[in-house]
């Protein structure tokens, strides 16, 4: 099974967790011009880790965190797929109802926006679901 890997740094651990902090690069980041268009960007990023044996590992440590490759599409699907297609089939169906751009473009907005408050309640279910290991 495909994974995906951050390597970070920990800087704190918990009863049962540990915190990670990775540095989270652009795509342009691993460019050879970067220093030139000053286009790249990187930001840090803390991930709370659960484990099983927090006196095993100390604070500054190198790890890195695994999580499953298809947790990570189906994020994405979350994330930006399901949002889009929530958008235009808003889009859609009201230009069907109505006609005022205005009434169908903000229909598909709010829309969009529902979806989101709607992905937001079920947030600590999906906390679950998506779990990143230490290695």
């Amino acid at each position: 099974m495909k994974k995906v890997k951050h390597s970070g740094t920990i800087v704190n651990i918990d009863k049962n967790t540990v915190s990670v902090e990775i540095i989270s690069l652009s795509a342009c980041a691993s460019c050879k011009s970067k220093s030139l268009c000053q286009m790249s960007e990187s930001k840090e990023k803390q991930i709370e880790v659960s484990v099983s044996n927090p006196e095993s590992y100390s604070v500054g440590q190198s790890v890195n965190i695994v999580m499953q490759e298809q947790l990570g599409l189906k994020a994405v699907f979350l994330a930006y797929v399901m949002p889009f297609l929530v958008c235009i089939t808003a889009l859609f169906g009201l230009s069907l109802i109505f006609d005022s751009e205005l009434i169908y473009g903000g229909g598909a907005v709010f829309a969009a926006a529902f979806y989101y408050l709607g992905l937001k309640q079920f947030s600590n279910k999906l906390a679950k679901e998506f779990v990143w290991y230490l290695e």
